[in-house]
């Protein structure tokens, strides 16, 4: 009935874990896709040790694309009605499969409570979770603003999607290099006429500290964010449930992403700061002159931040 596209680049070390996780699952109506991104530590030699009568699987490797390239691999091989996401160094509870086929049954999207985690001490950060409830589409739309900020639709491991609607519209990962999960959601919430929610918590998100992911720089992350908002705007504005609040704050948040980017390049001292921060400038100059942020609709402690951000007080942190 479903299946679990997972993509893997140099994270080997977790599979094994993740595959007991697998294991456990309360049911065994699923199989799991392996992509292997063109990894270099051999997951293939954790997944060679899965043993066929407890788990059906299927391993693929390509050369390194990306993550997003990485998925649509896994949905072109899936053979499953429904279709789930797991990152490798993440976590799964024992309801993972089964409660996500219980979710969707009957809709076209089923979406999760999920969990972040610490990793480093396990311990919970923070609780993303709804009440239970069914949504025709015109109800989904009229609450789109409090899920949106509730932070259940951004990502694809705390969901299921109905892998007919996938194929028959041809949607795929788009090439962004960040923001790939907030935009394949955003053209699948196009797509369908039905959602349920379940307040029952089944993913845990594991944050690992200042790794890589967040100390490196492209020089594209503002563009990605942007691209990623104007889809957002005219998703709002088509529906007619345009927020000017709700797109004032993630404007807001956009900034103050790359405003900590900036920081904590300066920090580790890094050779691509003076860089970050001449760009961080010319971001600003984009956002006072097409008016991205309209203040007083900020929440105050964000209201704060935002104008420390965008005046000289700015100069006190990067």
């Amino acid at each position: 009935m479903i299946t679990v596209i997972v993509p893997i680049y140099n994270n080997a070390t977790f599979l094994p874990s993740l595959i007991q996780q697998f294991y456990q699952q309360t049911t065994k109506d699923f199989e799991v896709v392996f992509v292997d991104d063109g990894s270099t530590d051999n997951p293939r030699a954790a997944i060679q040790q899965i043993d066929r009568h407890e788990l059906t699987y299927q391993y693929i490797y390509q050369h390194n694309q990306g993550v997003g390239s990485a998925r649509n691999t896994g949905m072109n091989h899936a053979r499953g009605r429904y279709l789930m996401f797991v990152d490798p160094d993440d976590q799964i509870m024992s309801n993972f499969v089964a409660e996500g086929l219980k979710t969707i049954q009957g809709f076209d999207l089923g979406i999760m409570a999920f969990d972040l985690i610490n990793a480093n001490g396990n311990q919970l950060i923070s609780h993303y979770q709804w009440k239970s409830i069914d949504y025709t589409y015109a109800d989904f739309l009229k609450n789109f603003s409090n899920l949106y900020n509730s932070e259940l639709l951004f990502s694809v491991f705390n969901k299921v999607y109905d892998a007919s609607i996938l194929k028959k519209n041809r949607l795929k990962f788009s090439k962004l290099r960040m923001g790939e999960d907030f935009l394949f959601n955003m053209q699948y919430f196009d797509l369908i006429d039905s959602i349920s929610l379940t307040d029952v918590v089944t993913y845990r998100y594991m944050i690992y500290g200042e790794g890589t992911a967040t100390t490196s720089f492209h020089g594209d992350e503002f563009d990605c964010s942007y691209s990623n908002q104007q889809y957002l705007i005219d998703f709002l504005n088509r529906h007619h449930v345009y927020d000017e609040k709700l797109v004032s704050l993630h404007w807001s948040l956009i900034l103050a992403y790359r405003f900590a980017g900036v920081r904590k390049l300066k920090k580790i001292g890094s050779s691509d700061y003076q860089f970050a921060r001449s760009q961080f400038l010319e971001i600003l100059s984009i956002f006072k002159k097409e008016k991205l942020v309209k203040v007083p609709l900020l929440p105050p402690e964000r209201m704060v931040k935002y104008l420390v951000m965008i005046t000289k007080l700015n100069r006190m942190f990067i």
